[in-house]
């Protein structure tokens, strides 16, 4: 009998623990609420919010889940930041250059413009060199962010034919991040509008030229309808990179593991994203070829004065902010670290 007695105490003892266990796992269980600055349907929500909230309840074994929300369901997609930030929603994905006016510096974790970075720079430099913290920095507490979503680099779409920087003067063209600054120095007038509002105001003749995103999400959206010439290389910018937000009290709610798991999955996403969107976009572009877009790629002249500008713009912006020039001081340590050996490196044919 005191066997069985004993048998039985440790088998009690042995299930006490376990729904402790499991009553930890449950009570931790959380469904936090996310807004993405682009549609989920479309490449960059579905390489970047979608797959990483996908990846975030596969990862937690089920015990955090994202419940997502389509641009202007609960926020208009340019005021995702200031939904994370007041806790109207707990997470979101945003693209740092929309709120230039409140934080210049951060069309600086965006994108570059005038070929100053090459494609995987930005990339580089947010994840090995000072990116990440730099740009936690720049949000005093207010948000806490990460990378999360890379693009090949942009195209130029046009309702009129372009083949110097010449014609460029006059256009008025939607653009956003430091571009902006770029296309005015070339003669254009500038708008930021959101994805939806591009074919739109392309249709309507509002605007005459788009920057907008790589051949993939491109064709998705369907610019290829609306406007029939498309210039490179991106004279404006590089490769694209957005950003996860977290509230701050919500981050400090979360386990030690599960914040873990929110920068991993994060990596996850935009890395395979990243290289998907490549892929996509060999077929998107000679899908766009194919529907009779008039191509146009602008001659090294005329790439080397865009660069030339995009450095001046760069060092008066500097001059202007003080935290965009600790900045872009960063970034000109690295590129002037990783410069000798990427030429060193790279093929001249």
């Amino acid at each position: 009998m005191r066997g069985k007695a004993a048998v039985l105490k440790v088998t009690l003892g042995i299930a006490l623990v376990v729904a402790l266990f499991v009553g930890l796992a449950f009570a931790q269980t959380k469904t936090l609420i996310g807004a993405s600055c682009f549609p989920l349907k479309s490449p960059l929500g579905k390489y970047g919010i979608v797959s990483w909230a996908e990846k975030v309840e596969a990862m937690s074994g089920g015990r955090l889940k994202i419940r997502l929300h389509e641009p202007g369901e609960i926020v208009p997609a340019t005021e995702v930041l200031d939904a994370v930030r007041k806790g109207v929603v707990d997470v979101g994905m945003n693209t740092p250059a929309w709120q230039k006016g409140e934080f210049p510096a951060g069309d600086l974790f965006y994108t570059l413009p005038g070929g100053v970075f090459d494609f995987h720079d930005l990339f580089v430099w947010m994840y090995s060199g000072e990116g990440i913290k730099l740009q936690q920095e720049m949000y005093k507490g207010a948000v806490v962010a990460f990378p999360l979503g890379l693009t090949p680099p942009e195209e130029i779409w046009s309702t009129k034919p372009v083949k110097t920087l010449e014609d460029i003067k006059g256009l008025k063209i939607r653009a956003a991040g430091l571009s902006m600054e770029l296309w005015k120095a070339l003669g254009a007038s500038v708008v930021l509008l959101p994805a939806g509002e591009v074919i739109p105001a392309l249709r309507r003749g509002l605007i005459d030229a788009a920057e907008f995103a790589y051949p993939s999400m491109d064709y998705a959206l369907g610019l290829h309808e609306v406007a029939k010439y498309l210039f490179n290389p991106p004279i404006h910018m590089g490769s694209n990179m957005f950003q996860l937000l977290i509230n701050p009290k919500v981050w400090d709610g979360l386990a030690p593991d599960l914040k873990e798991i929110i920068k991993n999955a994060a990596i996850a996403a935009t890395i395979e994203g990243y290289c998907q969107a490549w892929v996509d976009s060999m077929e998107a572009f000679e899908k766009i070829k194919q529907a009779g877009v008039q191509m146009t790629k602008l001659s090294p002249e005329d790439q080397k004065k865009a660069k030339e500008i995009a450095f001046k713009i760069l060092e008066e912006k500097a001059k202007e902010d003080e935290y965009f020039k600790k900045v872009w001081e960063s970034q000109k340590r690295f590129l002037e670290k990783i410069r000798p050996f990427y030429e060193f490196s790279k093929f001249d044919i």
